[in-house]
């Protein structure tokens, strides 16, 4: 992830200063409730706004979107600064959560900050990424599907479940195997509402890719309908009539859709089979087998 210039927070003293009226009615109105999302991984912090029916926002963090932290004190010192910052802009923390790994998780548990945590190995084993680095996976894994599924996991008797499962890692096998059964239920009961956040954040990866599995799929949906389905209010830019794409950058499309995470390659063919449009659609031969096994796990 890219650095950003460094830049120092303002004085309180060279802060713009309300008027009368500004302050009176700053001492009225109820400040924006916003939960906050922290990302701790291999000494390295990144934290996320999210606030409901806006997309998540990644926050800079004493000038950078990616900090590097050694130690618990300068953990502590740059959960300060991002609080900071948002009580500066009038906005409330709701409540924090924080992924991290082993080292992260000990440097929370001694400055006292995780007031909800997740361990990175968890979420990793959860969402089928394996082996693969954390900030590898960020672009892709992170941004797209883990980030949007805590924001739509935010109320305390999700966090509790998610709580009970983590600490069930350490009871019987069958104890275990119970309470990820439970997860999974609790999944199924929120997956249109998940799948919304997901598709609001993909909308641009689902254009593209729509077309190494269907001939014509614009004729039938259009940019417009494609992005109120996705949870955005503007058009797709896509032109009107679509051309087919050559043989070449056809066979470029569907390299690339195999070469996706297979969460993201489930996440577009579910969403295309939940709409009616699909019945006009017929897979490209060369993408059936692959997109019926997606179905089939």
């Amino acid at each position: 992830m890219k650095k950003t210039e460094k830049h120092a927070n303002p004085a309180p003293s060279n802060r713009k200063q309300l008027s009368n009226g500004e302050q009176t009615s700053a001492h009225t109105a109820v400040p924006p409730t916003a939960q906050v999302i922290l990302l701790l991984h291999g000494g390295q912090l990144c934290a996320w706004q999210a606030t409901p029916g806006l997309l998540p926002k990644a926050l800079l963090i004493k000038g950078e979107t990616q900090l590097t932290v050694r130690d618990a004190p300068s953990l502590g010192s740059a959960w300060e600064d991002v609080a900071t910052r948002l009580r500066d802009d009038g906005i409330s923390i709701g409540h924090t959560l924080w992924v991290a790994d082993a080292p992260g998780r000990q440097w929370c548990a001694e400055q006292k900050l995780a007031e909800w945590q997740l361990p990175w190995e968890w979420l990793a084993q959860r969402f089928g990424l394996g082996d693969v680095a954390l900030w590898d996976a960020l672009e892709d894994a992170w941004q797209a599907q883990i980030l949007p599924w805590l924001i739509t996991t935010d109320d305390a008797a999700q966090h509790q479940q998610l709580q009970r499962t983590r600490e069930s890692e350490h009871a019987s096998e069958t104890e275990r195997l119970a309470a990820e059964r439970a997860v999974l239920a609790l999944d199924n009961e929120r997956l249109r509402a998940q799948n919304a956040a997901l598709q609001q954040v993909d909308a641009e990866r689902l254009a593209s890719f729509l077309p190494a599995l269907y001939p014509r799929v614009f004729t039938a949906i259009g940019p417009a309908d494609l992005a109120l389905l996705c949870g955005r209010t503007e058009p797709l830019a896509l032109p009107n009539p679509y051309p087919e794409p050559v043989e070449e950058t056809l066979r470029t499309l569907q390299k690339r859709f195999r070469a996706l995470p297979q969460p993201l390659q489930k996440q577009i063919i579910r969403f295309m089979a939940d709409l009616p449009h699909s019945q006009k659609l017929q897979l490209r031969p060369e993408m059936r087998e692959l997109v019926d096994a997606l179905q089939d796990n």
